[in-house]
């Protein structure tokens, strides 16, 4: 994964309360499209831990991995769950048989730099009968530069208080941490056409299915039932 994910450290409780103030849309989305119960799940890029929290409600297992420390201290001291292990590290660090009944990846493979070999990677992560389902943003034009993106920030502090006076403080709020080191980031994200989305996952995931997501696109993709169920390999060590 690119050093640009690591950036997440320098700004973790500051990513954590923007989305305490703005929500989780994606969130809600999965409560729709997870299925209803499983025995292991893997959260790839788990973040602070709010779509691991999903995950353990429906799964016995959950391995939440994210590369960002800063990252997976906040996950696991603001959403532990007695059946989530929180674990430093990338793809690297995992098991080579498949092993996960749910592969989940959300707004986290725009950063990696060998994006077939990774979903090459996370397809042999699938056990028979398994599901991967993956989600990231879209380009729908020109990359972000960063007046653009400011400029954005601007109109929607305008209109959010335009339309709730009283709630300007916070609207400012997120404003602030949207233009901060957030911004910075996100001028860097490079993500694909939807065109270019269908393309490269398909080339790994035969017969994947496709559909519009909140903020971005989303892949599902399930494991022919062809021999035993998932296994139990070591797992990598919880440095969190």
């Amino acid at each position: 994964m690119e050093p640009r994910a690591r950036s997440f450290d320098e700004f973790a409780e500051e990513f954590e309360l923007l989305h305490d103030l703005t929500g989780d849309p994606v969130g809600d989305w999965l409560a729709q499209h997870l299925p209803a119960h499983g025995g292991r799940a893997l959260d790839l890029g788990c973040g602070t831990g709010r779509h691991a929290v999903l995950l353990a409600e429906r799964f016995a297992q959950v391995d939440a991995l994210d590369i960002s420390p800063a990252m997976v201290r906040i996950a696991a001291a603001s959403r532990p769950r007695h059946n989530i292990r929180y674990l430093v590290g990338d793809l690297g660090t995992l098991p080579e048989s498949p092993a996960y009944d749910l592969v989940l990846s959300v707004s986290t493979l725009h950063h990696v730099d060998d994006l077939p070999t990774t979903l090459t990677r996370i397809r042999d992560l699938v056990a028979p009968g398994g599901l991967a389902l993956l989600h990231d943003g879209l380009c729908e034009g020109r990359p972000p530069a960063r007046p653009r993106l400011y400029a954005k920030e601007v109109r929607r502090l305008l209109a959010g208080v335009a339309r709730s006076p009283h709630n300007t403080a916070r609207a400012w709020t997120v404003f602030r941490l949207r233009t901060g080191a957030w911004l910075a980031h996100r001028a860097g994200d490079r993500f694909l056409t939807r065109e270019a989305f269908r393309r490269v996952h398909g080339a790994v995931f035969d017969d994947a299915r496709f559909e519009e997501a909140p903020n971005g696109y989303a892949m599902f993709w399930r494991r022919p039932r062809v021999g035993a169920g998932p296994t139990d390999p070591a797992l990598p060590i919880d440095v969190s």
